[in-house]
């Protein structure tokens, strides 16, 4: 008798639990949601502000533009379209987003990264790829594998992953993530090139490193992202010096654009000579050094 009590307050404690562990908050769309008193100082919502369901179209379920290449020309050789609830507004609260991953030949890598609001199931479409993640301490136990056109494989949400193509050839492959805002963190970017910066104390011993190694891949990410804003104003710059410059917003009136760009990408030296042109024969000549940004219409 006494027995059977015990497996009765067993089970209730279970069925306690299960409604319990069913309760839990709901998981966060983004880094953080700091709580406030005061509503007319709140700007955000765990995710996106809902339209009037009477005022919904069938825009808002739609994305155009998946089928073009990405431009891998690029120090990692590859690119990622994203596909979310900033592209598609009706994704907001479906916990679903897509995105599509352009690697170039020989060595095209989408560094080891995590999404901390999504597992990814990822399909090879184009090429091969070598694939894996990384578990969770204590373990750290590197899961490879190498896919071809039609192979399928799960990163688990929160852990560290990547893709590297080994072909001689372009890849593609089309990712499924379970959140409509997956967030992405890469592991160089976040720990070399946070701003600010860590203390390079700090990584020097957490990575068992020379501080002047931690120090110059520091400068080296800092000076990437100098480039990289550099370039974005001078092609902001540039396609407004010139009105019939041909860019993606040029529109037909049957909805499907006129042009498109086409950027290619050199290192010379200290320099990064950027050209950017459409089939128009529209465009320009972007030339970045470390101090100075110069362009030319051609």
């Amino acid at each position: 008798m006494m027995k059977g009590a015990q497996i009765l307050v067993a089970f209730v404690l279970l069925a306690l639990a299960s409604s319990l562990a069913s309760a839990f908050d709901p998981s966060p769309l983004q880094d953080f949601c700091v709580a406030i008193n005061d509503t007319k100082n709140g700007v955000f919502v765990n995710g996106k502000f809902c339209k009037d369901p009477k005022l919904v179209n069938a825009e808002d379920f739609f994305f155009s533009g998946l089928n073009k290449q990405g431009n891998t020309s690029n120090q990692l050789g590859s690119k990622v379209t994203l596909v979310n609830v900033g592209q598609i507004s009706g994704l907001n609260t479906l916990g679903i987003s897509l995105a599509r991953v352009d690697y170039a030949p020989y060595g095209g890598l989408n560094p080891p990264h995590t999404h901390p609001r999504a597992t990814e199931i990822l399909v090879v479409v184009e090429g091969t790829l070598y694939v894996g993640f990384v578990t969770s301490n204590p373990d750290n136990r590197l899961i490879t594998k190498v896919l071809y056109p039609g192979d399928v494989f799960v990163f688990p949400v929160g852990l560290i992953h990547f893709q590297f193509n080994i072909g001689n050839t372009n890849a593609v492959a089309f990712s499924g993530l379970s959140s409509q805002n997956p967030g992405i963190n890469t592991i160089a970017k976040a720990v070399f090139g946070s701003n600010p910066a860590i203390n390079p104390e700090v990584l020097a011993k957490a990575f068992q490193l020379d501080k002047n190694i931690v120090n110059q891949l520091q400068s080296r990410l800092r000076i990437m992202k100098e480039r990289m804003k550099q370039m974005s104003q001078c092609c902001d710059e540039a396609t407004r010096e010139d009105g019939d410059v041909c860019t993606t917003e040029a529109i037909k009136d049957d909805g499907e654009l006129d042009c498109e760009e086409a950027v290619r990408v050199e290192n010379i030296g200290k320099c990064w000579d950027l050209h950017v042109k459409c089939p128009r024969g529209k465009g320009y000549q972007i030339l970045l050094s470390r101090q100075n940004c110069y362009y030319k219409h051609f």
